[in-house]
């Protein structure tokens, strides 16, 4: 053993566990290529697609265990990875409410300040904020800051900052309608009552609930009650990431693709229409969300793990003894 990879203070490991992942790491990325080949597929074999919602919170709850077994990150790495992450969420995101930008051009706008022609300035400004309020949910759960209408509404203004600012931050004073669904949106009158509903429910939960299980029924409440005239949608994903990295899992999104962003409001409208709503017990929907926070934290961790840094050298023991099996391959 190299004395000077190993130290005492190495947190959490004996030298015996250093040398243990030392040569996990090696086998690891000696098998790179081959079980890599698709990077969803070798997780997959260790964490399985399940449908049971408690067996599903156990897997992510251990996935997070994984992540954290490289903590804390090289913030370089993070850096970089955030960048990347918060460009394409905010594609994603604006895209499922019809912005037209792709991806190179979100890239453009937010991080290079280029006005793209054929683009109207709205699609512009669209993103810019999103990309301001991505930055802020990482502030907000940096600090600890807890959900309320405070933290709601600050995040609103930003999404509809000069697109609508007599709306921008404040709850909707007219009846709305979600276009292609049968679900009637309470009466303006109700909001403010409903989203202090709402925030009890936060309150009551955040500590007893699984917080993947939270931010979806949070999600769907908030979506249910629309309570802005216009930045729902945008708004309840942020919040979702939100509760997400409070957590300790990585910013999660959803896919934009038709037949993707079809399935993500069919599961919606089943848990908006659903008689069970108020029992919490919207099982598709969760399952879907589920599913997403899954695919970015094999995304974050297919990120982290070949790392051959020297930062990371006593990193990924907890990860590394789950996949195990697939090193003996």
């Amino acid at each position: 053993m190299n004395e000077k990879l190993y130290s005492k203070n190495t947190p959490n490991l004996s030298e015996k566990e250093f040398n243990e992942l030392s040569k996990m790491k090696a086998k690891f990325n000696h098998l790179f290529a081959e079980i890599m080949d698709n990077e969803d597929i070798y997780l997959l074999k260790i964490f399985p697609n399940l449908l049971d919602l408690k067996e599903v919170y156990e897997q992510l709850t251990d996935l997070k265990k994984c992540i954290d077994s490289f903590r804390p990150l090289n913030q370089s790495q993070l850096k970089n990875l955030q960048e990347s992450f918060d460009t394409e969420y905010t594609y994603e995101s604006n895209r499922i409410e019809g912005n037209t930008l792709s991806l190179m051009e979100t890239d453009l706008v937010i991080n290079k300040g280029i006005t793209v022609s054929g683009k109207t300035m709205q699609e512009h400004q669209e993103a810019i904020n999103h990309k301001e309020a991505v930055l802020l949910i990482r502030e907000l759960a940096q600090n600890n800051q807890k959900l309320n209408e405070t933290t709601l509404l600050k995040i609103h203004a930003i999404i509809l900052h000069n697109i609508d600012p007599e709306n921008a931050g404040f709850y909707r004073r007219d009846r709305v309608r979600i276009q292609g669904s049968n679900h009637v949106c309470p009466n303006p009158i109700k909001v403010p009552n409903l989203m202090y509903d709402l925030f009890d429910f936060y309150a009551e939960s955040k500590d007893t609930m699984h917080p993947v299980e939270l931010a979806a029924n949070i999600h769907e409440k908030l979506v249910s009650i629309h309570p802005f005239i216009d930045g729902n949608g945008r708004t309840a994903r942020l919040i979702i990431n939100l509760i997400l990295l409070q957590n300790g899992y990585p910013i999660t999104i959803i896919n934009s693709d038709r037949d993707k962003r079809e399935e993500y409001y069919k599961a919606l409208e089943a848990a908006h229409l659903s008689p069970d709503r108020e029992n919490i017990n919207n099982t598709k929907f969760q399952l879907l969300m589920a599913k997403y926070v899954k695919e970015w934290t094999f995304k974050y961790l297919n990120m982290f793990a070949p790392s051959i840094r020297e930062d990371a050298q006593d990193k990924g023991y907890y990860f590394f003894k789950k996949i195990e099996p697939l090193l003996k391959l």
